[in-house]
């Protein structure tokens, strides 16, 4: 069964330009591996795509500026880093738009000892922008700039143990095993369920486990791959065959929704549930479930939330 297209308001959600930069976001707990993963990324399209620029943006670049009152309590430690009033998402928009419109853009660079802005980096005009953070998923706004949207899985008593190894929290500071734990109890964990695991069901990919779950990672990995060598064809082929019209055009594809069965059968297409009127997709609704290696993965592929729409 097809989905209804008129559930949703804007017919251009369904197309995916190929030849805007490629936006990935990659949310989850803290020390649940994201960075790990998008470094994992751009070294296999580094390996496999040599022209394919890839950069890494984290959401820690996008804190806020503090208050005088918030900065008293920033250093007496009882300050929370871990809410989504602290980071400023405007400017992380404006500035993907702009890498998404193949512009250059300057990146904050923040000193997270002294919880301040000390100074820009720039980011030339890239292929891939991999962007990783707590709430990478929670603002609506960000979520539509996303070609595809990741959500890594792990477990908070495996998180906190990876947190113990560090023993240093977001701004900095080493802490103690006692200071760790009541920071966690305080701001982390509660800021994750309210906050982080609820952005999940936003996500086209879940991957439990993280980084260790390379079964996983192999589809994320296929599925953004195969976007760019689709890229890359469209490129040569207009190069070859420049098109004689003087107006602008853009080449977008439709893509038809099937939920596949690892035990074979072929496919057969599934409808996605929307959450709200935003327009967001349920993905917990329709997870496509993989096994390899007696390994469960939760993997929802970017093209389950579209239907086929003609030009």
């Amino acid at each position: 069964m097809s989905i209804d297209s008129s559930a949703y308001s804007d017919p251009d959600y369904f197309k995916v330009s190929l030849q805007t930069p490629m936006l990935v976001g990659i949310a989850g707990g803290a020390q649940a591996g994201k960075f790990e993963i998008c470094e994992f990324l751009m070294n296999k399209f580094k390996g496999s795509h040599h022209e394919t620029k890839v950069a890494i943006l984290s959401l820690t670049d996008f804190y806020r500026e503090l208050t005088p009152e918030e900065r008293i309590r920033f250093e007496s430690g009882d300050f929370n880093l871990d809410h989504p009033n602290v980071f400023d998402f405007d400017l992380l928009v404006s500035t993907l738009k702009r890498l998404l419109q193949n512009k250059d853009a300057d990146i904050p660079v923040w000193d997270h000892a002294s919880h301040s802005r000390k100074g820009w980096r720039k980011i030339h005009a890239v292929d891939v922008l991999l962007l990783e953070g707590t709430l990478v998923l929670y603002p609506k706004d960000l979520r539509d700039l996303m070609f595809m949207k990741v959500f890594i899985d792990v477990d908070s008593d495996q998180r906190l143990i990876q947190r113990t190894k560090k023993l240093m929290n977001g701004s900095g500071r080493t802490l103690t095993i006692k200071e760790l734990l009541t920071e966690f109890v305080t701001f982390v964990k509660p800021m994750y369920e309210e906050f982080v695991a609820p952005s999940k069901k936003y996500s086209d990919i879940i991957i439990p486990r993280g980084y260790e779950n390379t079964a996983a990672l192999k589809v994320l990995e296929s599925h953004l791959e195969d976007h760019l060598h689709t890229r890359a064809k469209n490129s040569v082929s207009n190069t070859a065959s420049p098109s004689t019209s003087t107006a602008p055009s853009s080449t977008s594809f439709s893509i038809q929704t099937n939920t596949i069965s690892a035990s074979g059968g072929g496919s057969s297409l599934s409808p996605v549930k929307k959450v709200d009127g935003s327009g967001d997709v349920d993905r917990a609704s329709s997870p496509l479930s993989i096994k390899s290696n007696h390994t469960d993965i939760l993997a929802i592929s970017a093209e389950s939330r579209y239907k086929d729409i003609p030009e």
